[in-house]
């Protein structure tokens, strides 16, 4: 019976640790490839939530020991063009269906604080992202404070979602 007990209690241990180290850390905790779950934004004048590039997406964030990151993400139901040549709608269309931008980072207690160097919407490049971060096991959620949406101009709360792939 005692051992038993014993057993029992190290098994659980060994099983929460894994959970108790994420969050020790962020600096070290956010080192990895993230994929993308979801992209939400809360209108902060009404409260409407929408999933600017839907509700499927495909993309990746990098973010290095040495603090560089590179993130991606891609609505997944992007129509090609029709021809080898894309025409002026079909080249809109696609680049509205994503979202690139790289540059360094670093953290401040529970903020990630990305610098962006190049993005797909040049207004970005020389600007801050700050997000207030929280990883509960392999999912890190990212808020932003109140900003402009690109797509309305409309003040948002931007919410990410990312599993860990690596």
């Amino acid at each position: 019976m005692r051992v038993a007990t014993i057993i029992s209690m190290t098994t659980a241990l060994l099983l929460t640790l894994p959970a108790m180290a994420w969050g020790q850390n962020l600096a070290s905790d956010i080192v990895g490839v993230w994929k993308v779950v979801s992209i939400e934004t809360k209108e902060v004048q009404s409260g409407k939530v929408t999933r600017p590039l839907g509700d499927q997406l495909t993309g990746t964030f990098t973010f290095t020991r040495g603090g560089n990151f590179s993130g991606m993400v891609f609505r997944t139901d992007r129509k090609p063009p029709v021809a080898p040549n894309a025409t002026d709608a079909e080249r809109v269309a696609l680049f509205n269906s994503l979202v690139a931008y790289n540059g360094t980072y670093q953290t401040e207690g529970d903020k990630l604080v990305m610098k962006i160097e190049s993005s797909h919407i040049q207004a970005w490049n020389g600007t801050e992202r700050v997000l207030a971060i929280q990883i509960s096991g392999r999912r890190l959620t990212g808020r932003s404070a109140p900003l402009k949406a690109a797509s309305t101009g409309l003040e948002v709360v931007a919410e990410n979602v990312w599993e860990r792939l690596e």
